[in-house]
């Protein structure tokens, strides 16, 4: 069962092969417009299921956890449900494929999602149909993003095609490379940064753009920003290659001198990029509260990149085992236990202790979230620079409250009666200042002037007035 389960990718993996790597080749269409693509998952999972059907149909049937979860944790229910993945996944793709040669979209779109429809069925289905249903809208605002992005800052811009371009050459390796590090493939580390800095770079790209970034030194530090990165992203790809770990790494001589060069270039990245935080408050977006929501975005950036120091922190075990000269890993994510335990899907955070990847994400990821905030609210509230404001503190104090939970050992999803209490407190001081920020900003009509109103207008003038009225009543009515 375990050849079975292994060797089964071989009936699908040529066809998706050519749909994202030659999606344009008259072969390519001409193979996938024949549904005799899906046969062989298919027979597959008919060879597999017919003889056992007596025993997997009334389980099905009935559909109770606790009778399907120990089926599929046997290797004939584990390899039937991967040959439904695989048929069902790629019957999805192909009508994805077709569809997009009907519509004409680009294949720099429908590759990518066919890659994820691939990993991830379902969220790539979700993702294709968000693209066709929103197709103008979202090609027109893609093109504006990339010409915009370029515009603010091309090394940057082009750091983020770049990125791209690395994760999905590292999705695509993990299908072909079964090597694991620290329990998952070697390829998700390079995956997960190339994606981490594609939206980084894009971001900060855009941020030049809006905030008018065009010193020598501000264009220095992108090329800074460009060159550190991109070094990072090479030795992370190196050590996958490898199949060793590259973060924390003390195990060899070699392995050690990596990470140390790999620090060396985040602190570089890291100095360049507290200098365009230091800029930003000296520069203006179009609106105020865009202009909070970049300059909070960057400083939660900087917080949450400086966290990557602390994780460098040895155990007491490691701090043990370099002082007797063993080779070890050298800091961790987790506090609380080892890393590579079990984890949250996609993400990996730890599920029974603390992870300092967590505060991290959340810093880091306020470099998109804030300034969009900042650009949706000045087109819907009158008070757009104070909620901006508002929420960039709150976020940041999101972001602290977590960092709290991880060195204390606590999972995310697990948090004691302590950190349920920073969140309540947290949330509740948020929106108590939102809704001060919203009534101050609507104001109140000066008794004074509202007996003036009445005597002018009359009692039915008034109610117009009280009904429409900003923050102030021109004198003259």
């Amino acid at each position: 069962m375990e050849r079975l389960f292994g060797l089964s990718g071989l009936l699908v993996m040529p066809f998706w092969f050519l749909m994202i790597a030659f999606p344009r080749w008259t072969l390519t269409e001409r193979v996938l417009r024949s549904a005799a693509v899906v046969l062989g998952p298919v027979l597959l999972y008919a060879w597999l299921v017919l003889p056992a059907l007596r025993d997997i149909l009334p389980v099905v049937a009935r559909g109770r956890l606790s009778e399907i979860a120990p089926l599929l944790g046997t290797p004939l229910g584990a390899t039937v449900a991967w040959a439904h993945f695989l048929a069902f996944d790629l019957f999805v793709g192909r009508w994805m494929y077709l569809d997009a040669r009907r519509r004409g979209l680009s294949a720099w779109i429908v590759s990518p999602l066919l890659a994820l429809t691939l990993m991830l069925g379902p969220l790539g289905l979700l993702s294709y149909l968000a693209i066709v249903t929103w197709r103008d809208r979202v090609a027109a605002a893609a093109a504006s993003m990339w010409r915009a992005a370029r515009e603010g800052n091309r090394p940057l811009s082009m750091l983020a095609a770049g990125s791209v371009a690395l994760l999905a050459a590292a999705l695509l390796l993990q299908l072909v490379d079964g090597r694991q590090v620290l329990g998952v493939s070697t390829w998700v580390k390079p995956a997960k940064f190339a994606a981490s800095v594609a939206i980084n770079a894009l971001s900060l790209a855009l941020i030049y753009g809006a905030l008018g970034f065009t010193g020598r030194g501000l264009r220095r530090a992108a090329n800074v920003l460009v060159a550190t990165a991109s070094f990072e992203l090479v030795l992370i790809a190196v050590q996958a290659a490898r199949g060793v770990p590259s973060h924390f790494n003390d195990r060899s001589t070699l392995e050690f001198a990596i990470f140390q060069a790999m620090g060396l270039g985040i602190t570089i990245f890291w100095i360049a990029l507290a200098y365009v935080t230091r800029q930003a408050f000296r520069h203006r977006a179009a609106t105020t509260a865009v202009t909070w929501g970049v300059r909070l975005g960057l400083v939660a950036a900087l917080s949450g990149s400086a966290l990557g120091f602390v994780m460098t922190r040895p155990a007491p075990e490691q701090m043990r085992a370099l002082v007797a000269g063993a080779p070890t890993m050298f800091g961790a994510h987790t506090v609380g236990a080892q890393d590579g335990g079990p984890g949250l899907p996609v993400a990996g955070w730890s599920t029974r202790a603390g992870d300092l990847r967590v505060p991290h994400f959340i810093g880091l990821h306020g470099l998109q979230l804030l300034p969009l905030l900042g650009w949706w609210l000045s087109r819907r509230a009158r008070a757009a620079s104070r909620l901006t404001l508002i929420a960039g503190l709150g976020y940041l104090g999101l972001m602290v409250t977590t960092l709290v939970q991880a060195l204390r050992g606590q999972a995310l999803l697990a948090p004691d009666a302590v950190t349920v209490g920073l969140f309540v407190a947290l949330a509740s001081a948020g929106a108590l200042a939102a809704a001060w920020a919203s009534r101050s900003e609507t104001g109140k009509i000066a008794p004074a002037r509202r007996t003036a109103m009445r005597l002018q207008v009359g009692p039915a003038g008034m109610a117009f007035c009280k009904a429409h009225s900003s923050a102030s009543v021109p004198p003259h009515v």
